[in-house]
């Protein structure tokens, strides 16, 4: 550096003496001293590369890098680079400041010394500067650190790998899927297909979550086919995050009950002829005539629904045709009456429980809720006396004329419908249709 001083001899007597000396700056532009700003210097903003307005970056990607490219200059004097992090888009509350960064080539950055809090947002700004003049900040740049959200694989309860189930509408369960960050509420998606590739799938629901500690079931709203393997996976998501597949279960559905017809001849004859879905012949009756299976099957039931306000009503092909009847000691007459055939233990056990006259809608007792206190609630229904059958359970019903409660011996209108065999659903809810083919659909 060139410095230039200037002294004052001063005439002391005969001798002269050095008097007093002043420096001045260099006009040297490359001094650190030199007074600034230079006229006619421009120095322009940088252009932001990372990250991006908007950008968000996960709390474990951190510490993050700042990113410009660099500024021009058209003073001969070399750049450094001013980096600030601030809260708010003022820059009022700074996080962090880096001054004199020396450029790269093309490109200049600097990588923060510590990890961003998640959370929230930050704003980033840089300038270049000569020490004598100063550029332009860049716009103020926001970005989001967060914790990201990551939902693993649920796991499969039931049904169990290869397990067959006892219901055409089984109950799927799935264990919690494991997940961390801010998530939201999990809903858990099921597939059933007919292959291990899920290429044809045969039905697709969506459960919410009951609790993120304890296992989520949900039982299918339709019936699968008799004796056919599925196959079913599930994935968890929330309202946004979607998780991976858990493995895939094949499972098998129960095999379709035997219909053979009834010994003596009964249902030999009428609408539904050897349609029973059960083996009427083998169950045990109580509280009714023990011949049961030997009447005549004149009727044929068409629809069954199942409400829990007002138990179960019958469409059948008979209805309003059969003769009233009325019992001993009875005010009016009966139409018809409501069996129930229930199968505990590999034993059908089967009774006619409800009398149905002109003009009643409905049993009014649901089967599910009220099978123990309104329809076997003493020991003349043997073992069903007390029994609660459970969601899922495969139960007959059948209709016969006129009164078939509490008597053993009925000489006169020997005539019944065909049985059908049903899953009761969950809910007492429930709607049956059945056709001469046989086939059936629960509907809700």
């Amino acid at each position: 550096m060139k410095v230039r001083i200037l002294c004052t001899l001063v005439l002391v007597g005969a001798a002269m003496t050095l008097g007093a000396c002043e420096t001045s700056k260099s006009s040297n532009p490359l001094a650190p001293t030199v007074a600034g700003p230079i006229p006619g210097v421009n120095i322009t903003a940088p252009s932001v590369m990372n990250p991006a307005a908007g950008t968000k970056i996960a709390v474990d990607k951190q510490p993050i890098t700042l990113t410009v490219n660099n500024a021009t200059t058209n003073g001969i004097r070399p750049l450094s680079y001013l980096f600030e992090v601030a809260t708010d888009a003022n820059f009022t509350n700074k996080v962090f400041t880096r001054d004199s960064v020396t450029p790269g080539d093309g490109q200049t950055s600097i990588k923060l010394p510590d990890p961003l809090a998640t959370g929230r947002t930050y704003y980033w700004h840089a300038r270049a500067q000569d020490g004598a003049n100063t550029g332009s900040f860049t716009a103020a740049i926001n970005f989001d650190v967060f914790t990201p959200i990551v939902i693993g694989a649920p796991g499969l309860v039931s049904p169990a790998p290869n397990a067959t189930t006892d219901s055409l509408h089984p109950t799927f369960v799935v264990s919690p899927a494991p997940r961390s960050g801010p998530v939201g509420s999990i809903t858990y998606l099921i597939e059933v297909a007919d292959s291990a590739t899920f290429a044809n799938k045969i039905a697709v629901w969506t459960v919410a979550e009951g609790s993120s500690t304890s296992n989520t079931s949900l039982t299918i709203p339709q019936d699968l086919q008799y004796s056919t393997v599925y196959y079913w996976h599930v994935r968890a998501s929330d309202p946004t995050t979607t998780g991976p597949f858990s493995g895939t279960y094949a499972f098998a559905t129960l095999d379709q009950p035997v219909v053979t017809p009834p010994p003596g001849g009964g249902g030999g004859g009428g609408a539904c002829a050897g349609s029973d879905q059960m083996n009427l012949g083998s169950a045990h009756v109580y509280n009714s005539p023990p011949d049961i299976a030997s009447w005549a099957v004149t009727g044929c039931i068409q629809q069954l629904t199942m409400s829990s306000s007002a138990g179960l009503s019958f469409q059948f092909s008979t209805y309003n045709s059969w003769p009233d009847y009325t019992p001993p000691g009875w005010d009016g007459p009966l139409e018809y009456t409501v069996w129930a055939v229930v199968n505990q233990g590999g034993t059908w056990n089967t009774s006619g429980f409800i009398q149905m006259w002109r003009g009643r809608p409905s049993t009014g007792a649901p089967i599910l809720a009220e099978f123990a206190r309104n329809w076997a609630y003493d020991s003349r229904w043997g073992p069903m006396a007390g029994y609660q059958p459970q969601a899922g359970e495969q139960m007959g019903f059948f209709l016969s004329a006129g009164n078939a409660r509490g008597v053993t011996t009925v000489t006169s209108l020997r005539e019944r419908t065909n049985v059908v065999v049903v899953a009761l659903p969950g809910g007492d809810n429930g709607n049956f249709t059945f056709s001469l083919a046989r086939t059936l659909r629960l509907r809700r």
